[in-house]
């Protein structure tokens, strides 16, 4: 049996998918293709409470709105990997190497220890400083 292709995703790809944005269409191809069954999506647990931050501060957001937004995140059913020692300790490496923030490095981490490619659509403060070094990660 073939493997699903598997991509990590950054939290600034997750958000695309609650709030109209440049680059929307193309965050909610990678959820349809992994609600179709041909794409393997990971995520860490701690995105899940980036992307309600997020929405949390989007002027059209309220209470309602959030928790139906997150019961619908769940509901997708990703890949969520926990966090170990190892990602973490890899992912404190990524972020001084990569002048990045943890949040930003953490998807990188994982992806690497997956044998995967992380998508951001952050390109000025994560995909610009981490590509050029050479990480598993690329721009929505």
């Amino acid at each position: 049996m073939e493997r699903r292709r598997e991509v990590v995703l950054d939290s600034s790809v997750v958000v695309k998918w609650f709030s109209r944005e440049v680059k929307t269409d193309e965050a909610l191809k990678l959820r349809d293709s992994h609600v179709q069954g041909s794409l393997e999506l990971t995520v860490s647990e701690v995105l899940i409470a980036e992307v309600a931050n997020a929405l949390r501060y989007k002027p059209d957001y309220d209470t309602e709105k959030l928790r139906k937004a997150l019961t619908s995140l769940l509901g997708l059913h990703l890949n969520i990997m926990h966090l170990s020692e190892a990602i973490l300790a890899r992912t404190v490496e990524i972020a001084y190497e990569g002048k990045v923030t943890f949040y930003d490095a953490l998807p990188v981490a994982m992806a690497e220890r997956r044998n995967a490619v992380c998508i951001t659509a952050d390109e000025a403060t994560q995909y610009k400083k981490l590509q050029t070094e050479g990480y598993p990660i690329e721009l929505l």
